[in-house]
């Protein structure tokens, strides 16, 4: 498959219903919630004689929640004296355009605590979701409280024991939650008044925001639960099409998988390592697995039939690796700082971000990672994916510095 197609297989489910433009990055893992996204011509690649540069910092109070991007607007969370404010910025200079503020305890459980949730943008809305299970649509101009949700007394959400981490994800006219009820694991709402559409499946919430993907012309949500992968259709919810069993220590399904050609790829820490499974047949079955490679809270890339990955986590730091989603064959490891870090990519340049701080940047050159630059962008411990638009890219620590990039030619 050529790249052209490639990405025009990519937008074709993941941007149904999403309203932004091409230059966007409007949602947890950008426009596809998959990390990628097409060439673009202002992104500088030559960091030798034009390294990275801050163009503005801010503190935005503790957390792991990433950026979502739209025109002018850069829309983000934090959590200060166990207050949670959604931030807009203006992402040339970090002015603030609006905040809201609401109460919130920062649940700093085995680390600093904080907001976990990315925010979602769909035309002039944006949408918000914290630990405690606070749902919000705002205004994406102004800030007003559209409407607003509550996971555990609408719904009958169960919060787990690090609250609720997914994003919402906006499908067509709907809003995808995933609140982890027995009376629906998976809600569809109607994303202009917040009234509920549908339910379905009785899972308990993991910590992954839901995958959409696309097979013989049917549109489906993958949700990694807390003890399953399972995956709903979106045309007819109800019974999950098919459940993958995937227990993990603390309930820690934190990643994001991937799909391709009836398989998923799957993975996760505590020695669960990842595996790709068939879909295709009445029972799931793995066709191979690798329990040495974790993925404890960070995001993975599927590139055409590669994953790469910086797997590590657990206090042993990993590599980034590239590796055959058919086979699990690997094409190449390359040693990067930190024990894990979140890839995104640029055309075919490949952007990882590292809880050190760290922003590398290469290329697959098939057999091997080229690395065509590094740069220490920000001190503490970082473990939000990083967001790209229009020649910025902004990165956050769990400790509340935010950083916008200069990254443009």
């Amino acid at each position: 498959m050529n790249r052209t197609k490639f990405f025009l297989s990519l937008v074709s489910i993941a941007a149904i219903g999403l309203q932004t433009t091409q230059a966007d990055w409007p949602r947890f893992l950008g426009p596809n919630g998959n990390g990628i996204i097409a060439q673009d011509d202002a992104f500088n690649t030559d960091w030798t004689s034009k390294p990275p540069k801050a163009l503005w910092s801010r503190q935005i109070g503790l957390g792991c929640s990433s950026f979502a991007i739209a025109g002018e607007k850069v829309f983000t969370l934090g959590n200060l004296n166990n207050e949670d404010t959604v931030w807009c910025f203006d992402s040339e200079s970090g002015k603030v355009i609006w905040k809201y503020t609401y109460d919130e305890p920062k649940g700093a459980k085995y680390y600093t605590g904080g907001t976990s949730s990315t925010p979602t943008i769909d035309g002039d809305r944006v949408y918000t979701v914290s630990k405690q299970g606070k749902l919000f649509c705002f205004n994406s101009d102004n800030g007003d409280v559209l409407w607003q949700r509550d996971y555990s007394k609408d719904f009958n959400g169960k919060r787990q024991s690090w609250g609720w981490a997914a994003s919402p994800v906006v499908y067509g006219e709907l809003l995808l939650i995933d609140p982890g009820s027995k009376k629906g694991s998976l809600v569809a709402l109607n994303k202009l008044t917040g009234k509920k559409v549908w339910a379905a499946g009785e899972e308990e919430s993991g910590y992954s925001t839901p995958v959409l993907y696309e097979r013989d012309g049917t549109d489906y949500a993958a949700v990694f639960h807390k003890k399953a992968l399972a995956a709903y259709d979106l045309q007819n919810p109800g019974e999950p099409v098919f459940r993958f069993p995937w227990r993990t220590s603390y309930g820690v399904n934190a990643t994001n998988p991937h799909y391709l050609d009836g398989k998923f790829y799957l993975g996760s820490g505590y020695g669960q390592g990842y595996a790709v499974i068939d879909i295709t047949q009445p029972e799931p079955e793995i066709i191979h697995r690798d329990r040495e490679r974790g993925l404890k809270v960070q995001t993975s890339l599927r590139i055409n039939d590669r994953v790469i990955a910086h797997y590590g986590g657990d206090g042993k730091p990993g590599d980034l690796v590239a590796i055959d989603f058919e086979s699990g064959k690997t094409h190449w490891e390359y040693d990067v700082p930190g024990d894990l870090g979140n890839p995104i990519a640029i055309g075919d340049k490949i952007l990882v971000f590292t809880d050190s701080g760290h922003v590398i940047l290469g290329e697959d050159a098939g057999n091997e990672f080229k690395e065509l630059g590094r740069h220490h962008a920000v001190l503490g411990t970082s473990w939000a994916p990083p967001a790209y638009a229009d020649g910025k890219l902004f990165i956050r620590n769990n400790q509340g510095k935010a950083v916008c990039l200069y990254v443009s030619k």
